[in-house]
């Protein structure tokens, strides 16, 4: 977690920050940097010096972040509202234990290298101002994996229009973007399970040349295994796909949601409230599929994300 300290000059305002602990009371750790620049303009020229003011302050999970990978970023003090851009997308601050924050996804194919977060935010006493942080896109080192499927299923399921189809459902569901925090606490792993096809990684079919990348990360699993929810939230999605079978959607707000593929059923209704560990699903070798495992993939603000970078912490948060 890097958090940045500033001085603000706002007419008739001081602020100084100071460092201190990130939204969940984790020491911070010290992280030499560039100061971001910060820019501010009062709607009322003379701002009212009674009104405490504790001065803004951007609290990052990183400051460099792999392909597939997320960003946390926390704007702690004074702060009644505001919103985050990287990578041309925008998406607004919401209000956390102690500070307002947002969640950005790092695509698959992302270039690597330099980019610029902007944060703009408003402060209690109406005053507006800016936040400019650098953050650096790191190369991951995707896997590959041959994959052999008859010529029917090859031809029913691979059909360019019945992947854009559930792309297109896909995208509507994985828009959603619940202005609340519903999850609580470590994020847990929905099967236990070895683990067989990685996040992220290309695939040769039928001995073609790999392409694409795997949108999730695969369990292998007896089939009627039970699968749990990987944290708290709200099911949105709980029916049959094309590609992913069997599937469900837990919606965990701030535009986080999981997805849990290729079930031989459900256990969940669309619209049920499902806590850390509740069965939503048995597994199953339904969709696209060579045999019983489980799909499990992550979304952030609509991209799909390594979710065992959240199960592990090495996102950084």
């Amino acid at each position: 977690m890097v958090r940045r300290a500033f001085l603000l000059l706002v007419p008739g305002l001081l602020f100084a920050a100071a460092c201190g602990g990130d939204d969940d009371g984790t020491p911070a750790v010290a992280v030499e940097v560039n100061t971001p620049i910060v820019s501010a303009t009062p709607r009322d020229p003379t701002p009212d010096p009674s009104i405490q003011i504790e001065p803004p302050e951007l609290v990052l999970s990183g400051t460099s972040v792999y392909q597939g990978g997320a960003l946390l970023v926390s704007v702690v003090g004074s702060v009644t509202g505001g919103s985050i851009r990287l990578f041309g997308e925008e998406h607004g601050l919401l209000q956390g234990a102690r500070s307002k924050f947002s969640f950005a996804g790092v695509p698959v194919e992302q270039e690597p290298g330099p980019y610029t977060l902007d944060v703009e935010f408003t402060l209690t006493n109406g005053t507006t101002g800016a936040l400019h942080e650098e953050i650096t896109v790191l190369a991951t080192d995707w896997t590959v994996d041959a994959l052999t499927f008859d010529p029917g299923t090859e031809q029913r399921f691979l059909d360019a229009q019945v992947i854009s189809d559930e792309e297109s459902q896909l995208r509507q569901v994985y828009a959603i973007d619940s202005d609340i925090k519903l999850w609580d606490g470590p994020w847990l792993l929905p099967i236990d399970g070895p683990l067989t096809a990685h996040f992220g990684e290309q695939r040769s079919i039928n001995g073609a040349p790999p392409t694409g990348h795997h949108g999730g990360t695969d369990f292998g699993a007896e089939a009627g295994t039970p699968v749990g929810a990987s944290n708290h939230g709200i099911v949105v999605m709980a029916r049959q796909m094309a590609l992913r079978g069997n599937f469900v959607v837990i919606d965990h707000g701030g535009g986080v949601l999981s997805g849990y593929g290729h079930l031989s059923q459900f256990s969940v209704a669309e619209g049920q409230v499902v806590e850390p560990g509740d069965i939503i699903g048995l597994v199953g070798s339904t969709g696209l599929s060579t045999g019983a495992h489980l799909h499990w993939e992550m979304s952030v603000e609509g991209v799909l994300v390594d979710p065992l970078r959240f199960f592990d912490g090495t996102n950084g948060f």
